[in-house]
């Protein structure tokens, strides 16, 4: 973690279930509002992990929720919330009124929470500032559910067509079981129709097949395709067929993507150093590959790069010719991050960090590099 580190753009500009995936696998603690330009939320991240949550909304405050649930009347609502004051909250009075136990109190607080972390995975739009610093958690009730557990239960919530499709690709698209399940696998509480649909790609299959075989609804299935590549669970093969070219477009961004990875895990470790280290290799990088860096802000703003536009950049060269283009280029921007970032931090943060860069496989050649 770096203390004080401080990202912020556009939701649209990431994949918010990824970005949370990247900051479960850095261990990362900081706290991520989300701004959608009506009522701004908050993830409290601690190690990795969400803690905690908060809503400006009115309807996600504790009374609204336990109405909701049926845990309380429509009387002990209005009554209770006439006698909130400063230094005296809804869930306080609730109990000392004996309308709730303290037991149901906490496990309310506990479904309030959960709703607003739900609802926060289908923001597609507004602004999000993630700042990475500790924080304390004295006087609240904590959550205690892994941030895998709370994607895969998250994203099942999200009906967006959009989202799925963007990260799954087309029908033809192959998917295929990970060799290697990651450790947090065995505590998903996964439905036999998911584990049945999980079980179907271990030999590798094209997204239409899967929807035949799958037992659920065709859009439940892209939903489920979508959270199992998020979380690692299952990843996308090559394709043929009549959708080949758009299959490949897919596979060039995920190839993209795998970088960005690698580019965020470098702005963390640099904290306030980031912007000038990632600013010093995209100014050395501009000269050979001007068009590729054109509109490439969020590189040095944030660590990251817009897969669309380089691959509108690339739009009509030859597949094997854009590939090697794509390759050369990431490789080298990768090399130029690691030859600046190095005369700034100490021996031990490079050591982690090549060792995280030759852990990916698909980045073999930059992690010879770093």
């Amino acid at each position: 973690m770096t203390d004080g580190l401080i990202l912020e753009g556009n939701i649209s500009d990431i994949n918010l279930a990824t970005f949370l995936m990247s900051l479960y696998k850095d261990k990362e603690t900081g706290i991520l509002v989300i701004d959608n330009g009506t009522y701004p939320k908050a993830l409290y991240i601690k190690e990795g992990n969400v803690v905690f949550a908060t809503s400006k909304c009115p309807d996600d405050r504790l009374g609204e929720s336990l109405l909701r649930s049926g845990k309380i009347t429509i009387r002990d609502f209005l009554q209770t919330s006439k006698q909130i004051r400063p230094g005296k909250r809804m869930g306080e009075i609730l109990v000392d009124g004996g309308i709730l136990t303290p037991e149901e109190m906490v496990q309310g607080v506990i479904n309030q929470l959960n709703e607003i972390i739900d609802s926060i995975f289908a923001h597609a739009t507004g602004h999000y500032r993630l700042e990475l610093d500790d924080f304390s958690t004295e006087d609240l009730i904590t959550l205690s559910i892994e941030m895998p557990t709370l994607l895969h239960n998250g994203m099942k919530k999200v009906k967006s067509w959009r989202m799925c499709h963007s990260v799954v690709g087309g029908p033809e698209q192959r998917l295929r079981r990970s060799d290697e399940l990651p450790a947090f696998f065995s505590t998903l509480d996964l439905a036999p129709d998911e584990e049945h649909l999980l079980s179907l790609t271990v030999g590798g299959m094209p997204v239409s097949s899967l929807l035949e075989a799958s037992y659920l609804p065709q859009f439940d299935t892209y939903n489920l395709l979508w959270i199992f590549i998020t979380l690692g669970l299952v990843k996308k093969e090559g394709a043929t067929g009549k959708a080949a070219e758009e299959v490949k477009a897919v596979n060039f961004e995920e190839q993209i993507e795998d970088y960005n990875e690698v580019y965020f895990h470098y702005f963390t470790k640099l904290g306030g150093a980031a912007e000038e280290t990632f600013r010093n290799a995209y100014d050395l990088l501009s000269a050979s590959f001007p068009a590729l860096l054109e509109r490439q802000e969020g590189f040095y703003g944030y660590g990251r790069l817009d897969p669309d536009e380089i691959l509108m950049c690339l739009r009509n060269m030859p597949d094997a010719e854009k590939s090697s283009a794509i390759s050369e280029f990431l490789q080298e921007l990768l090399y130029g991050v690691a030859f600046f970032a190095n005369m700034k931090l100490e021996k031990a943060q490079i050591d982690e960090i090549n060792e995280y860069v030759r852990n990916r496989s698909s980045l073999s050649a930059g992690a010879r590099g770093a």
